[in-house]
């Protein structure tokens, strides 16, 4: 068994011609449109893994790691700030904060197809999700958002 008693385990027998496949991560290509803080947004995929580098999911979670698309069409560098504190993961009555994040925290005039990633720690039934880009301080009207499922 691989994992500690407080993490998400792999039980693998070691015997030949073990099938391993539903251990590994599992992704989805998607096409979640959004517009935040003048910049559209893209949700161009996620995946589903029992860790992510140096981090293993907690037992009974797995991680939810999201590929972001950003293009700033905008005359003007676009600084959104740390992904932590606007980015949001909802499943059920449940709100995920981010666990790691590549999205930069600003975004230059005409820069197209800026990619990044964002990683969430999930229940591991959990298949539905809202991907929350939240409000800044001080604007209570720039929101984005977009669903998908993941299974």
């Amino acid at each position: 068994m691989l994992g500690a008693t407080n993490e998400a385990q792999m039980l693998i027998p070691l015997v030949r011609n073990v099938n391993v496949s539903k251990y590994q991560p599992k992704s989805i290509n998607l096409n979640g449109q959004m517009q935040y803080f003048g910049l559209n947004w893209t949700l161009t995929g996620a995946t589903s893994s029992l860790s992510i580098p140096g981090q293993q999911a907690a037992k009974g979670m797995r991680y939810v790691t999201l590929m972001l698309k950003v293009d700033n069409t905008l005359a003007q560098v676009a600084i959104t700030g740390s992904p932590y504190e606007y980015m949001r993961l909802q499943y059920g009555n449940t709100t995920a904060l981010p666990e790691h994040t590549t999205i930069p925290v600003a975004f230059n005039v005409g820069a197209i197809g800026i990619t990044g990633t964002v990683s969430f720690q999930v229940p591991q039934h959990s298949t539905s999700f809202t991907l929350v880009l939240n409000p800044q301080k001080g604007d209570s009207s720039d929101q984005g958002s977009t669903d998908f499922q993941l299974p």
